[in-house]
């Protein structure tokens, strides 16, 4: 897949109804602490201009994880991260990066250079953040097919990666691939608090 870092142009919302391509759509439908109608959540890949659309209810469950170009705690993550990404191919990977102090050219080049290989999703306005309620980075969530937050919490029980003893989300995961009910709702999340456009 080729990547590019140039700016992202606005996109007319009245395209946003014609094409499943020209925007990333979140609809969540649900969630373990908040009800009501589904309200979509917009957002904007980071390093390629290839668009996908993601409307709940999916086929596969999600795993959403808050990074950053600058926090060394989420830094040492990305290669559990991106192992996951690879070893669970029954779930569908996004990266969402909040962070207001962090430029928008700043976060293409890392993000490029760290060749995850899953969708980055820019936050304007942290709305992801406040929504799902995302505090620092890493901070994970895992969502059913419908939308409801299963997991929410740390990639693992450390601040440092491969210094973890308990990784939190790949038992979930594996948990859930078996057809088990996952161990574990919640997880601590350690690291870098994500930088809201007022704090």
């Amino acid at each position: 897949m080729a990547l590019h870092t140039a700016p992202l142009s606005a996109i007319d919302p009245d395209m946003l109804k014609k094409s499943v391509f020209s925007i990333i759509l979140l609809a969540v439908s649900a969630f373990s602490s908040l009800a009501g109608a589904a309200e979509p959540l917009a957002g904007q890949q980071l390093l390629n201009q290839e668009k996908v659309s993601v409307i709940f209810p999916t086929a596969k469950k999600t795993v959403l994880i808050f990074m950053s170009a600058q926090c060394p705690c989420s830094g040492s993550h990305e290669p559990l991260v991106k192992d996951l990404a690879t070893r669970f191919k029954n779930f569908q990977f996004f990266i969402v990066h909040s962070n207001a102090n962090e430029t928008l050219k700043e976060t293409q080049e890392h993000f490029k250079q760290a060749a995850l290989g899953i969708t980055v999703i820019q936050d304007n306005k942290t709305q992801w953040a406040d929504r799902f309620g995302a505090l620092k980075t890493p901070h994970s969530f895992v969502l059913n097919e419908a939308g409801e937050v299963i997991y929410q919490g740390g990639v693992t029980d450390s601040h440092v990666g491969p210094q973890a003893k308990n990784k939190y989300l790949e038992a979930v995961l594996q948990d859930l691939t078996d057809g088990k009910k996952p161990r574990r709702s919640e997880g601590r999340a350690l690291g870098c608090y994500i930088q809201r456009e007022n704090s």
